[in-house]
């Protein structure tokens, strides 16, 4: 097994071996990151000097292949089979990942004579510290992203749909290499703009529109995620001052990102200057969220978050102003956090342009 899998294991155990014998990771980013394996079903169990990935006939050869720990075929039942393992290391006490399903859940209560102890977010946690190798990774898919979108970027005009620029983006994006999107790239105009989550439609852009592009991009499993706003043909004074509040908020977030700082004092920073401008009302949603092999992980930047910042953390600033019926903006960079300042992942330009 590579070193840094055994590193990544050795941390994870080193949270349990005082209150539990082992630890059931069901979680598929968990079990990729604990071990390497890449295929869509397996249970990994971690004791105090050992590890058993269990798959069946689909992933054996493959689990061989990618995961250089001990592999445990089953037949028909994973359930029985981890019994035996447990039974046979006299394993008494086992933690399991609260984001399990009910029915493994069921399963493990109903079969396991042994203490069941809920763990949460153990091994996300310490996913949020990124290895040299992760943010090489992440700004991989950051460089696929941002290549993808200046290949389409002369569609975003008066006339074409958002529908139409979503999907070019989209299959852009697997032109660059990513298997899997992130996410369905984000297209929103006009109206629509007012809308953070809105996904795209027929509506074709006019003139005067701001127009929110919101997409990310893949690397060896890893994500990036960035956003843009447009206006086009000619902005409004309101666009501009509008913009203009949401990039000081974006700029002013990052310069505090360092190793020590609460994450919801970050978010406090983009929050109350937007509402010194006053447009408090119009950013409801979080300043920020981590990235790696989910699109959405620790830290949170948000009001609400416990989260400190730590060297090595990989997340987004993407603070925004939505007014119903006028449009809204967002900007959205990934930084990577060092012991006293953020390197800024994304490249785009984050000045108003008008197309």
């Amino acid at each position: 097994m590579e070193d840094k899998y055994i590193s990544r294991i050795r941390k994870v155990f080193d949270k349990i071996t005082s209150s539990s014998d082992a630890f059931l990771i069901t979680n598929l980013k968990n079990i990729r990151y604990l071990t390497g394996f890449t295929g869509s079903f397996a249970v990994f169990l971690i004791t105090d000097k050992e590890c058993f990935l269990f798959v069946d006939f689909r992933y054996f050869e493959q689990a061989k292949r990618e995961a250089k720990i001990e592999i445990v075929y089953f037949k028909e039942s994973w359930i029985d089979t981890l019994k035996q393992v447990i039974d046979k290391k006299g394993i008494k006490k086992l933690f399991f990942e609260v984001t399990c399903t009910y029915e493994t859940f069921l399963k493990l209560s109903e079969n396991l004579n042994i203490q069941l102890i809920p763990q949460n977010y153990l091994v996300e946690y310490i996913r949020a510290l990124k290895y040299e190798e992760e943010k090489n990774r992440i700004k991989e898919a950051v460089k696929r992203a941002e290549k993808a979108f200046l290949e389409i970027k002369h569609l975003i005009k008066e006339n074409n749909s958002e529908k139409a620029i979503a999907k070019a983006l989209e299959n852009e994006l697997r032109e660059q290499g990513s298997e899997i999107l992130p996410f369905s790239v984000i297209v929103a105009s006009g109206p629509n703009s007012s809308m953070p989550h809105w996904r795209h439609s027929d509506r074709k852009l006019k003139k005067g529109d701001f127009v929110i592009i919101d997409w990310g991009a893949e690397f060896e499993g890893y994500f990036s995620d960035m956003t843009r706003t447009f206006v086009i043909g000619k902005a409004s004074q309101k666009q501009k001052e509008i913009y203009e509040i949401v990039n000081k908020a974006r700029m002013e977030a990052i310069k505090s990102c360092r190793a020590g700082i609460n994450a919801k004092d970050i978010d406090a920073i983009a929050r109350n200057l937007i509402k010194q401008s006053g447009y408090g009302d119009n950013f409801g949603h979080a300043t920020g969220h981590g990235v790696g092999l989910d699109i959405h992980e620790f830290p949170k930047i948000s009001s609400q978050s416990e989260d400190v910042i730590e060297s090595g953390m990989v997340f987004t600033i993407e603070p925004g102003i939505y007014i119903e019926g006028f449009g809204g903006v967002r900007i959205e960079d990934m930084i990577h956090v060092n012991e006293k300042s953020a390197e800024i992942l994304t490249t785009l330009s984050r000045d108003l342009e008008i197309l």
